[in-house]
């Protein structure tokens, strides 16, 4: 029997164990799963040697925020160990201008005024902006926040700030590297790891839909699911549960007999991979879209994330290829609602034929 892999989970600033719970529980069947703990530790490297520590041989590195930059630091310091490597809403730069002041002033709120009144100034911006008052979400990351101690959080600060520049590094990451990023976080945009996903070689971007910063526990399924297809466990013919990965897999004809030829089979694989396309064009049902998309489409596109590939089939009017794309024509017809245009050009488009063959040929009309 061959040894179960050793999966090492990285948190976050201020983060403990619990924020791994629901990854925790989704790899448990699959590895030994070990979980750092940075709490008395204040330095990026210190606190790689530790999780380097937890075990001996091969180890997956999995981290988030503060402990995806312990990661790419183990990357750095035994590059043979680390199999595979998983970064989650981070970033890659030394400290910025401006950056030890911010920080600074949170330090002293928590010496100051104790680790309630930093929780409510520090969490909020941490999750998705639509979730600011989900008292669901927010308890369990406060009562985190609380466990932790004024002390602590300026070690970890320390941490942080004299951080190293782990761009330089990037390029000779050898190991599979999966980038993960919640789509509206606000501290480390999606840009970002689009950069980063970039700058490491052969390394596969995920973005999880409705979710800020704290990915984990605001889209915990999604997240799970996104790891579990990365590192190769369970059933490989599970869908990813609403993780966008913007690639699609060739679809096994055998396997939908029911399909009507040249007709694309609007499945769940092809849904998720349009969320961005159907929500987009879903948000022209409202007055001030329409007039936004009228102004500048590309402006307006750009608020939903479409990749240049989505917004040249949408700009171009390629029903055809907005449909390839996982759009769905109940959805995208919402377009005509501000570029008119007759239901039967836009069919004789998707069935790539002339609009009077189209006529003819499919409606029997001369």
């Amino acid at each position: 029997m061959s040894k179960r892999p050793t999966i090492v989970l990285l948190p976050g600033l201020l983060c403990d164990a619990s924020m791994w719970d629901a990854q925790r529980k989704a790899l448990e069947p699959y590895a030994d799963v070990r979980i750092g703990d940075f709490s008395q530790l204040d330095s990026i490297e210190a606190m790689a040697r530790s999780a380097l520590a937890l075990a001996d041989g091969p180890l997956v590195a999995i981290g988030h925020s503060m402990g995806a930059r312990v990661a790419m630091e183990m990357v750095r310091l035994a590059p043979e160990r680390i199999t595979k490597l998983v970064l989650i809403d981070t970033g890659i730069d030394p400290r910025r201008d401006g950056e030890q002041e911010k920080r600074r002033e949170l330090v002293d709120l928590a010496f100051a005024e104790g680790m309630e009144a930093l929780a409510d100034t520090w969490l909020p911006p941490m999750v998705h902006l639509e979730r600011v008052a989900d008292e669901a979400l927010l308890a369990p990351l406060k009562d985190m926040v609380l466990r932790a101690s004024p002390e602590q959080h300026q070690r970890q600060i320390k941490a942080l700030l004299d951080r190293p520049n782990a761009r330089l590094g990037l390029a000779q990451i050898a190991c599979p590297t999966l980038v993960m990023v919640g789509r509206q976080d606000r501290w480390s945009p999606l840009a970002q790891h689009e950069e980063m996903a970039a700058l490491i070689p052969e390394a596969e971007l995920v973005v999880i839909e409705d979710s800020g910063h704290m990915s984990l526990v605001e889209q915990p399924e999604q997240v799970s699911q996104a790891l579990l297809r990365f590192l190769g466990f369970g059933n490989k013919n599970d869908d990813t549960h609403g993780v966008a990965t913007g690639r699609e897999e060739p679809m096994d004809e055998e396997a939908a007999p029911d399909r009507i030829p040249d007709t694309p089979l609007f499945d769940r694989k092809r849904s998720l991979r349009g969320y961005r396309i159907n929500k987009m064009a879903m948000g022209l049902g409202d007055p001030a879209n329409r007039e936004a998309f009228k102004q500048d489409e590309s402006a307006y596109l750009d608020r939903f994330g479409l990749t240049s590939e989505e917004k040249d089939a949408v700009m171009t009017r390629n029903w055809q290829e907005m449909v390839r794309l996982g759009g769905n024509l109940f959805f995208i017809l919402k377009i005509s609602a501000v570029d008119p245009v007759r239901i039967t050009e836009i069919g004789a488009h998707q069935a790539g034929m002339e609009h009077a063959d189209f006529l003819r040929d499919r409606l029997g009309k001369k």
